[in-house]
């Protein structure tokens, strides 16, 4: 499952992706034909075979061609049936039970039946297929499916799967034994053209049979640009070439906002998050009594407390950005704890903690117990304007405690060596761009023994008694038989980290979208794919 667009992972997938100069280059708008919808996406899809897509760009055609038996609703974050007419569960939650509706077809005009879902869905779990989306069925080798009549899937599981509805919600329904990449679909859209660097175009799937009265999509066509280059995408966009921007930088949000009011969306804060974390590893090559700050409960707290986060929202990201506390956003209402307690901005509060652990004040700056200055740098990615900015008012920020703070920029890849690999540095300063509204995709981020859990990373056993307890909660979620039991664990999860700070949440970036005034359909949506996500009802003016 691709849940993570980002920094560590797979559940936070690297950002090394993205066009050459060379494709940037020759990245042409191809000619509108008559009702075609167009966007961009920044590089060019790895694969157009829905079951191994692994990143961004391949998932948005995936999504706009494939049917699926379940579809996540973006906008109201409910699982909804698309090719399914009904579905039910077990009380067991080991079987799932598919009934197809009536005269499903391809977009060949080819029959769909259940033998057709049924060899979807074994083809994923095939390790030969290597597809993400197996990972999330726990013992992919185990499970079983079965086809009663031509209309029923019934899928046995040899432990429960969290998230059935999002785990359908990616598995593409192909024609049984000839994968088409994308050319046979029984989604909305079908891959029609592809001229590498330049664009994807996507044409109707006109045997479609959609929720909204069994009709094809409105658009007759989409096209799709690679292109990774703000400015130009901007230019185009004002000229009417496209008719979305999804992930709007704020300074182009407001740009646009001057010239056009009616064009740009703010829907408040995204699931994705900016934080900060310092580094815990016993194997990191820093002084010991540098590992003891960052050991520190109390130091951590302090440094939370410290940063005006208000600021960061302010000046990093020209207001389109909101305070965060917590890993889990607000904008996402299934699983967000509005109960929990988080240190908040209060520079008072700060000194006094650190006062009590044993740090203390010598003219104007921060000593620990044994007389060493506090002082340390902060690791982030170079060309990034919005954590630059933020990197510099955290800087300003500790330097009210008497710390002092150095900002090291570095390109992605040396960053990535930096944290990953060698170790070799004090604290960073990133995001995750979070796909997956479900917490059980941070699961390779929580547990002490994952690589990706980035302040202390392949612990052998837990390093301390609050990570043990999120390990525990964690395999909880995985396997509670109610969706109570889970939202239980995941709550304490949630105050366990506020409660600890190993990651120091900093801001939530806003959803930021430009929109065609001309575009008609449009109910955007704070989850990925945005704009797009109800592309069956999306068309230009006059064009339906």
């Amino acid at each position: 499952m691709m849940l993570h667009a980002l920094r560590f992972g797979r559940s936070v997938a690297l950002l090394l992706t993205a066009a050459t100069v060379a494709q940037v280059a020759s990245a042409q708008a191809a000619p509108r034909l008559p009702g075609e919808l167009a966007w961009t996406i920044g590089y060019d899809p790895k694969s157009f075979d829905p079951a191994k897509v692994d990143e961004e760009e391949s998932e948005q055609v995936r999504y706009l061609t494939a049917g699926v038996l379940l579809r996540f609703n973006r906008y109201n974050q409910q699982v909804e049936t698309q090719l399914a007419k009904n579905w039910s569960l077990s009380p067991d939650r080991k079987n799932i039970t598919f009934v197809l509706r009536p005269n499903l077809t391809f977009s060949d005009g080819s029959k769909l039946t259940a033998n057709d879902v049924a060899w979807s869905i074994r083809r994923v779990l095939l390790p030969a297929t290597a597809a993400p989306v197996a990972e999330e069925f726990v013992e992919p080798a185990g499970v079983t499916v079965a086809t009663p009549d031509d209309h029923t899937v019934v899928v046995h599981l040899p432990k429960p799967v969290v998230g059935i509805g999002k785990v359908f919600d990616e598995i593409a329904i192909e024609p049984a034994n000839r994968p088409s990449e994308g050319r046979v679909t029984s989604g909305p859209y079908v891959v029609a053209d592809y001229r590498r660097s330049q664009y994807v175009r996507l044409r109707r799937n006109e045997h479609f049979q959609g929720k909204e009265g069994d009709r094809p999509a409105a658009a007759s066509s989409i096209r799709l640009d690679v292109l990774d280059n703000a400015e130009k995408e901007i230019r185009l966009f004002q000229r009417g070439e496209y008719d979305v921007i999804n992930d709007l930088a704020p300074d182009y949000y407001d740009l646009l906002k001057q010239k056009s009011p009616s064009s740009v969306r703010d829907l408040g804060p995204s699931l994705n998050t900016e934080q900060i974390w310092f580094n815990q590893s016993p194997a990191a090559p820093i002084p010991a009594w540098e590992k003891a700050w960052f050991q520190s409960q109390a130091f951590r707290v302090a440094i939370s407390q410290a940063i005006h986060r208000a600021d960061l929202a302010r000046v990093a990201y020209e207001g389109h950005a909101t305070p965060a506390y917590n890993f889990i956003s607000p904008a996402n209402a299934t699983w967000y704890n509005r109960s929990v307690s988080a240190p908040h901005f209060d520079v008072a509060a700060a000194k006094a903690g650190l006062a009590h652990a044993g740090f203390r004040m010598n003219a104007g700056h921060l000593e620990d117990a044994t007389g060493h200055a506090v002082a340390f740098s902060i690791l982030t990615n170079s060309g990034n304007a919005a954590r630059m900015k933020m990197a510099t008012l955290i800087q300003q920020d500790l330097a009210a405690l008497g710390i002092r703070v150095t900002v090291v920029a570095l390109d992605f890849p040396a960053l990535i060596e930096r944290m990953m690999h060698t170790q070799d540095y004090e604290a960073c300063l990133l995001g995750i761009s979070n796909v997956d509204p479900d917490p059980n995709a941070m699961m390779n981020v929580w547990l002490s023994s994952s690589p990706n859990h980035q302040w202390n990373p392949s612990e052998k056993t837990p390093a301390t008694p609050w990570e043990a307890e999120i390990d525990k909660a964690m395999q909880q979620q995985a396997t509670s038989p109610t969706e109570a039991g889970r939202k239980r664990s995941v709550d304490r999860v949630q105050q366990i980290v506020a409660d600890q700070q190993p990651f120091i949440y900093l801001v939530y970036p806003n959803a930021l979208y430009a929109i065609s005034p001309k575009l008609e359909g449009v109910k955007p949506a704070v989850l990925k794919p945005g704009v797009v996500w109800n592309v069956e009802s999306l068309h230009l003016q006059g064009a339906r």
